[in-house]
């Protein structure tokens, strides 16, 4: 039976390695951290008695086309829960007589801009008639979905992270991770949590992968690790240049959550701060009732810093009770998730910026002899997303067995 190692228990690997046992192969998950679903992590938030309501301190969104995803969920039976906002409206906060309308009207103008290949998003916005004050509102929407500066951004991302119209945005009702917990519980003893892998030694006949226990001889070997850990990964031999000059120019992003319990019933809503660059939100549960948290998403590298998270919740707390002075917010219940500074991740997603080539994804990505690649990274223009890192499982395990056929 063709045995393969997949590195990886987020939903990349994950995805990758349940199709493969589906098809019959042997399979085995290494994952370092003690838990599966990598960037996907939902847990309770204290509360009164301990627990609260989940809250997801990773991706969060399940948004129009997750069908990929969808079709995960139906397999196990989870549910889907109507946030009651939509991911993609928000009310913009700092600026003067800046409506929803106005932000759609200017996301239409920019999409439809001239614009060059060597062209940043700031290049295109600021070339556009708009008000400055709808600009800034637009550029901040852009600049915290995407996780980077707006003047980094490839042009490329207002195609694909500038919507600005409302459509339904949903949660799984258990929490996002319940789908990485149901997946492991299918695979079972094949998944192998706290278990880093060191170093893959590699040809076109299989390779040896280097585990905290035991070395493991394999035919081939799904990777899944993220993007800065794959420039320094031992491989052996080294993977080619040009992957490697793919790798160099693509860029992750920098993100951070934080989550407050609310006191008082709230409506739901979406509120984004265009001078701090972050949003916040408050969104229905499976019940159809407000969940008492008011949820925060900072994106880019200059908010992260400027919200002082290194040092504690208090700065970001105290910011979103002036902002959210509407909220009876229980500040002491503050929980901060950075991903910059986690050992397994370094970063929340890819930023498409301009250092990055057409074609760098299709390069990098690419079967190597007995090695496939999968993850966010590598899913084009699903980079970043939930839906993106499954369907690049999928992908992955698909070109495997159409190399590696069962007798």
């Amino acid at each position: 039976m063709t045995r393969v190692a997949v590195v990886g228990a987020g939903f990349s690997g994950l995805a990758a390695a349940v199709d493969l046992v589906d098809a019959g192969y042997d399979v085995q998950v290494f994952e370092a951290r003690p838990r599966v679903g990598g960037r996907v992590w939902s847990e309770p938030i204290d509360g009164p008695d301990g627990t609260g309501p989940i809250i997801e301190r990773g991706a969060e969104f399940v948004l129009d086309g997750y069908d990929h995803m969808r079709r995960w969920l139906n397999r196990f039976g989870l549910e889907l829960a109507n946030t009651g906002m939509s991911y993609y409206e928000r009310d913009a906060y700092g600026v003067q007589d800046v409506s929803r309308a106005d932000m759609r009207a200017a996301a239409a103008v920019l999409g439809a801009a001239p614009r060059s290949e060597s062209d940043s998003v700031g290049d295109v916005l600021a070339r556009i008639d708009v008000r400055p004050d709808v600009a800034a509102a637009v550029g901040a929407r852009i600049q915290v979905s995407s996780a980077f500066g707006i003047d980094q951004l490839n042009v490329s991302v207002i195609d694909h992270a500038g919507s600005f119209t409302a459509h339904p945005s949903f949660r799984v009702a258990t929490g996002n991770q319940s789908l990485a917990k149901a997946m492991a519980a299918f695979l079972g003893e094949r998944v192998h949590l706290d278990n880093e892998v060191y170093s893959i030694d590699w040809d076109t006949n299989g390779a040896t992968i280097r585990t905290d226990d035991i070395d493991h001889d394999v035919d081939a070997v799904i990777v899944t690790i993220p993007l800065p850990h794959l420039r320094e990964f031992p491989f052996h031999p080294p993977l080619p240049s040009d992957r490697h000059e793919a790798l160099d120019r693509m860029t992750m992003g920098n993100a951070a959550k934080a989550h407050i319990s609310l006191k008082a019933p709230a409506p739901t809503s979406a509120v984004l701060s265009v001078r701090d660059l972050f949003w916040c939100w408050t969104c229905t549960g499976l019940d159809g009732s407000v969940v008492p948290v008011l949820n925060t998403f900072a994106g880019s590298p200059e908010s992260v810093g400027r919200l002082d998270t290194e040092n504690g919740p208090t700065s970001w707390a105290n910011r979103l009770a002036e902002i959210r002075s509407d909220l009876d917010l229980d500040l002491d219940s503050t929980v901060i998730t950075t991903w910059h500074d986690d050992p397994w991740a370094r970063g929340a997603y890819t930023a498409d910026t301009v250092r990055q080539l057409p074609g760098d994804v299709d390069i990098f990505c690419a079967p190597l002899g007995c090695l496939y690649f999968a993850g966010e990274h590598t899913a084009g223009e699903w980079s970043g997303l939930m839906e993106g890192a499954l369907r690049t499982g999928s992908r992955a395990a698909a070109e495997l067995m159409a190399e590696m056929p069962l007798a």
